[in-house]
């Protein structure tokens, strides 16, 4: 005998990938922040970036998902680890520049 194939609700499906990625957007930034504030530089920002969504993206699977995040998305690890590492890294950066800028101009 198969298992049973899950069936997904797709509106529910986009709607936690919608939260998801506003989550994502949040930590990106407040981590670029995080990074102008310390003056970071070169590897150890991305470094910080790295430690620092990898945290967020673990108490998301944790609290938002419950541990059991298959049950809220399709293909749970690309969707909570992967696909926001690399689509917020633009508005890291950003932040990372502007306020590492600022912090050095005000030195």
């Amino acid at each position: 005998m198969s298992s049973p194939e899950k069936f997904y609700y797709q509106p529910s499906i986009e709607a936690n990938k919608q939260k998801l990625q506003h989550i994502h957007d949040v930590a990106s930034l407040a981590l670029g922040v995080g990074s102008g504030i310390l003056t970071l530089e070169s590897l150890n920002g991305f470094l910080f970036y790295l430690a620092g969504i990898t945290v967020t993206n673990v108490l998301f699977y944790i609290i938002c998902g419950e541990g059991r995040p298959g049950k809220y998305f399709k293909s749970p690890i690309q969707e909570v680890f992967l696909n926001g590492v690399f689509s917020n890294l633009a508005g890291f950066i950003m932040m990372w520049c502007l306020v590492y800028a600022l912090v050095k101009s005000s030195l």
